[in-house]
């Protein structure tokens, strides 16, 4: 099948957005597709001094990027959707349209091509153009399904009565299998003290507060922090050293294809989301988020603890990690210490590898079409 991606995603950037997208298209050209991605041309957003885009991610070079001009004002997403539009119309080779970009899938609808639309937002909650756009694909004959990822986010559609339950689907987001585990990194630190780990964002809603917290109490470990936006960085790194805790260490932003040696590096990982989770800042995304990194913490055979909220239930549970209370800091150090024992770790993450195998890339690409 010949597949069109439709992006709004900058690429290439630290944004987790672009991560997906970059995974799910290597995902589908693995399960044997033709794939061409469209994305936005905005060079002042990219990542600097990427030489190639898809070493950068680490994935394979097995599909096509096509970027179009999205001017920096009001207008540039029009722009880019009619750029988007007069492309498809002028190659007509594609069987299948799917993509994140509402506007550009709306388009693709118009020259009557089939429509696979993925949404990771309440999209009908918006009182704006985007509801408006939004109501238009679903009538079209053209729109085959909604892509949703999480069961919670499936409900809140099912809810709004915009949709029926056979044009939704739900697909989590997924991971890479890992192929070598003992491809690491040294890390800062004491070389044998037990090494606790988070990989992301340190946005509000991350849960940087709680590990530092932990990091105060559990002085025979030491905790490490990979990723981020330069001044959360530069934040958390001026609080930390104010604190003089000298067992938590700060890695600034890593390319993604070099995250999991870092990962492989650790012996516990975290993911103490908040009540509230938001995106550089904004909105909350907590009861419907399907968190990448939780997916590739599973892949690389970790033992995780996480925050107890009822969309990382979809698929963490007590058998493949520790769920606390996002606001327990007393429960969270307890966890972290339990998992001094050997045994606990290993259990835990001999179940989150098992449970891993229904959450690679390729078996999403290949469920949802």
């Amino acid at each position: 099948m010949r597949i069109v991606y439709i992006s709004n995603s900058t690429i290439p950037s630290r944004m987790a957005n672009s991560i997906h997208v970059m995974k799910m298209c290597q995902a589908f050209a693995d399960n044997g597709h033709e794939v061409v991605l469209l994305a936005p041309d905005i060079k002042n957003k990219y990542e600097s001094g990427i030489d190639n885009i898809y070493e950068f991610y680490g994935v394979i070079e097995n599909f096509k990027i096509k970027k179009f001009w999205y001017p920096n004002f009001i207008a540039g997403g029009l722009i880019y959707t009619m750029a988007i539009f007069f492309y498809l119309l002028f190659n007509r080779k594609f069987n299948l349209v799917y993509g994140r970009f509402l506007h550009g899938c709306y388009a693709a609808t118009l020259l009557k091509n089939k429509v696979i639309f993925e949404t990771h937002e309440k999209i009908f909650q918006k009182k704006n153009h985007k509801l408006i756009v939004f109501k238009r694909l679903i009538k079209s004959k053209y729109f085959k399904k909604l892509i949703v990822i999480s069961q919670a986010l499936k409900n809140i559609y099912l809810e709004s009565e915009y949709l029926n339950e056979s044009k939704i689907q739900v697909a989590h987001d997924g991971a890479d299998q890992v192929k070598d585990f003992n491809y690491k990194i040294e890390l800062l630190g004491p070389r044998d003290n037990l090494k606790v780990g988070y990989v992301g964002h340190l946005y509000k809603g991350r849960g940087i507060e709680t590990i530092i917290e932990c990091a105060k109490k559990i002085n025979d470990m030491t905790f490490h922090v990979v990723g981020g936006l330069q001044k959360d960085i530069v934040y958390w790194q001026s609080y930390v050293k104010e604190l003089k805790l000298f067992n938590i260490y700060f890695y600034g932003f890593v390319a993604p294809k070099e995250t999991l040696r870092y990962r492989n590096s650790f012996d516990i990982v975290l993911a103490p989301y908040a009540k509230k989770v938001t995106i550089e800042g904004i909105g909350d995304t907590s009861k419907f988020m399907s968190p990448i990194k939780i997916f590739e913490y599973m892949s690389h055979k970790k033992a995780i603890i996480a925050s107890d909220l009822p969309v990382i239930r979809e698929v963490l549970n007590e058998k493949n990690s520790i769920l606390v209370d996002y606001d327990d800091i007393k429960l969270w150090i307890n966890s972290i210490k339990r998992l001094k024992h050997a045994k606990i770790r290993e259990c835990l993450a001999e179940q989150a590898l098992i449970d891993f195998k229904n959450y690679t890339w390729k078996n999403r690409a290949h469920l949802v079409i």
